[in-house]
Order: structure tokens, then sequence, then C-alpha cells
């Protein structure tokens, strides 16, 4: 049984209207890629296995787009593991890392995601093929959790097919917190970052522009910060990274813009931006960060620093 829509495949009509209403199907259907039609997991050398892609993806396009077969609320709780009702989902969270291990508690523990972007007590879920993701320092897609309950992939700039999806496990850090990080974890990245020491630099580069923008900002010092992130803009063009990045960054600088009427229309030029590259990013005119930014791009002196230093 397949969904009307989309190629999606379903075991029984029961299950479709389960995926359709709790699954939020509904919502990304027709719009996020599906297993074995769009990517599928195979083995990534060492790495074990990992996730490819089966046809072209356009930068913004969303490759995966899924829900979580067991969740935990906050931490210090413990899972409730009969929501592995499905012996087929119990069989796939068995196979996950550390192969070793016979505990569905270790499995979660290593593969599970947040629910939620920047908030400690989202809780965490476990995406078995989201599970599959490999690191890449600089990776080729960005994920976020939607408040209908999914976790998306989308790709950061265009994608051709065949091509091995990762992202970084270790975003926004430098590169000797990045190898220190994945070594505790048990593996060597061998990504182009890491045996190349210009993009490494550029990397670290990133990482001192975006956190010197807001130092000069509550320094007062607008223009200079406003150079550091025409600057950062510029690295990330080179690196092709996420429009999740571009949206953070662009909000930043419009919050530090419109702080002075000698660069208010600067910040607007910023917000607008911003909100472009969260519309491609998160997909849809519902999502919360899209709407706070649309309100900002609608009533730019509506935010608090709106002229505040003068």
């Amino acid at each position: 049984m397949k969904c009307a829509k989309c190629p999606r495949a379903y075991c029984s009509r029961a299950c479709q209207i389960n995926d359709w209403k709790t699954g939020r199907h509904k919502v990304w259907c027709g719009k996020a890629g599906e297993n074995c039609i769009d990517y599928e997991i195979r083995c990534a050398g060492d790495k074990g296995l990992g996730l490819f892609t089966l046809r072209d993806f356009k930068r913004g396009e969303k490759i995966l787009a899924e829900r979580a077969v067991a969740t935990k609320p906050q931490m210090g709780q413990s899972i409730d593991w009969s929501q592995l009702k499905n012996e087929n989902v119990r069989k796939a969270t068995m196979s996950l890392a550390p192969i070793e291990s016979l505990d569905l508690d270790d499995k979660f523990e290593v593969n599970s995601a947040a629910l939620g972007d920047d908030n400690e007590n989202a809780g965490t879920g476990l995406f078995l093929n989201f599970s599959r993701v490999n690191h890449d320092c600089i990776g080729n897609v960005a994920h976020y959790y939607d408040p209908d309950g999914v976790k998306l992939l989308v790709a950061n700039h265009d994608i051709p097919a065949g091509t091995e999806v990762t992202f970084s496990y270790a975003c926004n850090q430098s590169t000797f917190e990045r190898t220190l990080r994945m070594s505790l974890r048990g593996f060597q990245c061998t990504c182009v970052a890491c045996h190349n020491l210009e993009i490494a630099a550029m990397l670290d580069r990133m990482r001192e522009l975006d956190n010197k923008i807001m130092v000069l900002g509550s320094q007062g010092h607008t223009e200079q910060a406003i150079r550091v992130g025409r600057s950062l803009l510029k690295l990330y063009d080179k690196l092709q990274v996420s429009d999740l990045q571009y949206t953070r960054a662009y909000y930043d600088l419009y919050q530090l813009a419109i702080t002075k009427q000698k660069t208010v229309n600067i910040g607007i030029k910023f917000i607008g931006l911003g909100y472009t590259h969260a519309l491609r990013f998160y997909g849809r005119e519902e999502n919360p960060e899209v709407r706070r930014f649309k309100h900002y791009v609608d009533n730019p002196s509506s935010h608090r620093n709106f002229r505040l230093i003068n």
C-alpha cells in the first residue's frame, strides 16, 4: 500500500492513517525524500553504514523527514521501551551502534538527538535513518526538529545523486575541540577539513568571526561588527554552509544594526535576507522561526533594540 500523493509505502491502512495524523506525513508529503526512493542506507567504507542520495537534491530541499521511534522526555528520566511495538523497528534499533551492546539504553544514548533547538528541556528521540548519517567537519546538510514532531535533513547546497549525506557532530567548535570530541566518540575524522590545513583554518576563522560580532556589538562598535559579519558571510559562501547559519548571522547583524539610526536601513536589509534563508531552510511559513523573521520584516521597529543607542 502506498500514499496516493507520494511514493511512501505502508504495511496497512491503519499504519497509513496513523502516519498521516500523528507522524505528520500530512505536512511533509511530497516535500521530503523517501527511503529507497530518494536516499538509501548502505555501506560507507570504514565508517560502517551511511545515508546516500539516490537523486540530485537542490539547496534547501528536505532529504529526510522522520519521526522518532522512541523518546525520552527529559534528562534523567528513563525510556519507555514499550514504544517499540513493531518487531522490525526493534531489530533496526538493535543494529545501531554500539554494535557490541545488546542494551537498548546504550543504543539510545549513542544515537539519540534533541527534540528541539537550543532547549535542554525538550527531551531526546531516536530516529533510525537519521542515526545513519555520518560526521563530516563541514557536511553537506543541516538538521532541525520541526515543532510538529519530525526531524528533517536539509541540503546545504546542490547535492548530486550518489553522494554520502553528512553533517558535523561538533558545530562551532575549533579544530582542536572537534578532533578531541571525535576521538572521545571512538573514531578519527578523515574529511577534507581534517586533511587540508587551509580549510581547517577557515572553519576556525568562521568561529572566531561569529564570536567577534556580538563582542563588538556589546561594546557599541556597530559598524565594525557589521564589517566582521560581512567577512563571515563571505566564508559561508566559500564553504557552502547551511541556510541555518546564514539565518542566525543575519539575525545577529539585524539586532546590532538597528540600534543606531545610521545603520537602521542596513539592519532592515539584513532581516530581509535572514527571512529568505529561514524560509528556504525550514520550508514553510508556519514554522515559528520563519514567522518570527517575517514579523520583523513587516515590523522592523518592533524589536527591542530598535534605535536603542540613539
